[in-house]
């Protein structure tokens, strides 16, 4: 009997650890991001979701907050602000322990074999859907602005095959001015190929020994 259980407990362990990989391979993530500047207001909006799950940033005026949803359904909120209030000694404490930038660039570079395969895996795995920006820019001087228009342009008519992507400027030579709407899809097809570099990387003991030591807690060969 209790034989019985316990290879049910592991059958049913094994079908969920199953059904979980084959979700990951198959269910893409999508990341999405709307942003609008104006005079009166700046708002932005950011959401990435995996099937029914997700989170999204909102950022306005005056909001600043997390949202975890599920199946499109808010169901806690977080404010952004309160969040990343540091505590005067934890400041302190950070200040203390921040370490040189040379060391991370150190750190980088040692890294960069693996940190280059994860960046692969990111990039065949990124499928970009839409992509299209709709400003008007005005600068103080309006040689300035003709010269941003002039790039701008010449960038549109070089990515006009790509269909997903459309970005139009309106040049305004006369006053200071930036509005404008802000409009980013795209899809992480197959994000278990992107954990399966990121595992491969942290099994290896070089790779764990540098990154505790580049964190402060370890050093190498401990």
């Amino acid at each position: 009997m209790v034989a019985t259980l316990l290879f049910f407990i592991l059958l049913v362990a094994a079908v969920l650890i199953l059904v979980l990989l084959l979700a990951l391979y198959l269910v893409p993530v999508t990341v999405s991001a709307v942003a609008d500047c104006s005079r009166e207001r700046a708002r932005a909006t950011a959401t990435v979701a995996w099937g029914i799950a997700g989170a999204r940033i909102l950022v306005a005026d005056e909001v600043q907050v997390l949202e975890i949803l599920l199946a499109e359904r808010r169901i806690m909120t977080r404010d952004l602000g309160e969040m990343m209030a540091e505590k005067p000694e934890e400041k302190e404490k950070r200040v203390e322990e921040r370490r040189p930038v040379r060391e991370y660039l150190d750190a980088a570079g040692d890294l960069w074999p693996h940190i280059r395969r994860i960046l692969e895996a990111v990039y065949r795995s990124l499928r970009l859907e839409t992509l299209r920006g709709d400003i008007i820019l005005g600068l103080e001087s309006p040689a300035d602005t003709g010269v941003v228009y002039g790039y701008c342009t010449a960038a549109r008519y070089a990515l006009w095959p790509a269909e997903a992507i459309d970005f139009a400027m309106t040049p305004v030579f006369d006053r200071e001015v930036f509005e404008g709407t802000f409009i980013l899809r795209m899809q992480i097809r197959r994000p278990l190929l992107i954990l399966i570099a990121v595992a491969k990387a942290l099994l290896k003991r070089p790779v764990r020994e540098r990154l505790r030591q580049v964190s402060g807690r370890g050093v190498p060969g401990a």
